[in-house]
């Protein structure tokens, strides 16, 4: 059975917490208006953590050819062997000795710790847990657990705003300092730590924080550290944007113009909304009065009901998780601190009709 919810009534932290107590296997998928993310458990482990928008968005050789962490050819043989054996491409490149397990760790790692860093900033949302099957290799990379991670989000998060402000922002842009360029390449490159080896040779000039982040694999956390780093060490320097003005000024015309173009079409839809409304028949004029204030007060109640059933059902959903049966009453829920009694009460102050058969129930 599904446990589903929104975050406003029980917090993402909370239903994390929960699976990871009841070593579920399944997927959790939270939503946010366009928003999706989706994280896997295996026996309350988490094993991936990413949005859903990026999941097939560049395969994982591919990306790694990108941040320079493998040849293109290593990448080809790699997937010869793949092919062959039908082995994780990351369990084939540790095989190979092309990349270490602690590498691919820390890919993976890096990957779910910015998720839940932007994971635990939502307030609102929806979620919903559902139990399955999850394709698992623990010899591709180590699963971590809840409490190890949240310890170190909350700290990330702790310490993110101040490792970004010394970079100005995330659409900043870096390039080698002429000092890096006129030191020994071996000499250089082997006092750096791999981070920020990887981001050194990724610089371009062009790219920013941001695609910085996505190419090297590392996530934005490591990738701003390893950039401060590099930048104390005057290895690196900010490039300077030209004609910052003029393309300010630039992007409020295009602003102004939108918003001037917008209200021109709100005032056609209007009145043709009017017109509509005088030569409409009755049982379309009744569609209108639904969004009378009586109208709308009807659909509120009528949404807030809707929202105290599901609060309810995860409830009841975490009470036979944690008693092996549904409660004989819904008092019992108040009484376990998973509800409040006005929660279990229709908008008339009623008690919701509720049935336990121990197993199954029926909630109306």
């Amino acid at each position: 059975m599904a446990l589903e919810g929104k975050i406003v009534d029980f917090g993402v932290a909370d239903i994390l917490q929960l699976i990871s107590q009841q070593q579920k296997t399944g997927v959790l998928l939270v939503e946010r208006g366009a928003e999706s993310i989706e994280v896997l458990f295996w026996n309350g482990m988490i094993v991936s953590a990413h949005p859903v928008a990026k999941v097939d968005k560049e395969l994982l050789g591919e990306r790694l050819v990108k941040a320079g962490l493998i040849t293109e050819g290593q990448l080809q043989r790699a997937l010869t062997i793949q092919r062959k054996n039908r082995q994780h491409i990351g369990e084939v490149l540790v095989e190979m000795n092309i990349m270490s397990r602690e590498m691919l760790d820390r890919i993976i790692h890096n990957q779910i710790y910015d998720t839940f860093t932007d994971l635990f900033q939502w307030k609102d949302g929806s979620y919903v847990f559902q139990p399955s099957s999850v394709n698992f290799n623990e010899r591709v990379f180590t699963p971590l657990g809840f409490e190890h991670i949240i310890l170190d989000v909350l700290r990330m998060m702790d310490e993110w705003p101040i490792m970004l402000k010394s970079l100005s922002s995330l659409d900043a842009v870096f390039k080698r300092t002429e000092h890096s360029k006129g030191l020994d390449a071996d000499d250089a490159v082997a006092s750096l730590l791999q981070d920020q080896r990887i981001i050194l040779n990724l610089l371009d000039g062009d790219m920013s924080v941001s695609d910085l982040a996505e190419r090297s694999l590392l996530g934005k956390f490591a990738t701003v550290q390893a950039l401060r780093s590099l930048l104390d060490r005057e290895l690196i320097e900010r490039v300077e944007r030209e004609n910052l003005v003029a393309g300010t000024a630039r992007t409020w015309q295009q602003f102004l113009g939108t918003r001037l173009f917008a209200a021109g079409w709100y005032a056609m839809f209007s009145l043709i909304v009017i017109g509509l409304y005088s030569i409409s028949p009755p049982d379309f004029k009744m569609t209108f009065r639904q969004f009378s204030p009586n109208g709308l007060i009807q659909v509120a109640s009528e949404s807030i009901e809707q929202n105290k059933r599901i609060k309810i059902k995860n409830a009841l959903q975490v009470y036979f998780w944690e008693q092996g049966c549904y409660p004989d009453s819904l008092a019992a829920l108040v009484e376990s601190g998973l509800v409040q009694t006005n929660e279990t009460e229709n908008s008339a102050g009623n008690p919701f009709s509720y049935r336990s058969q121990k197993h199954t129930y029926t909630i109306q």
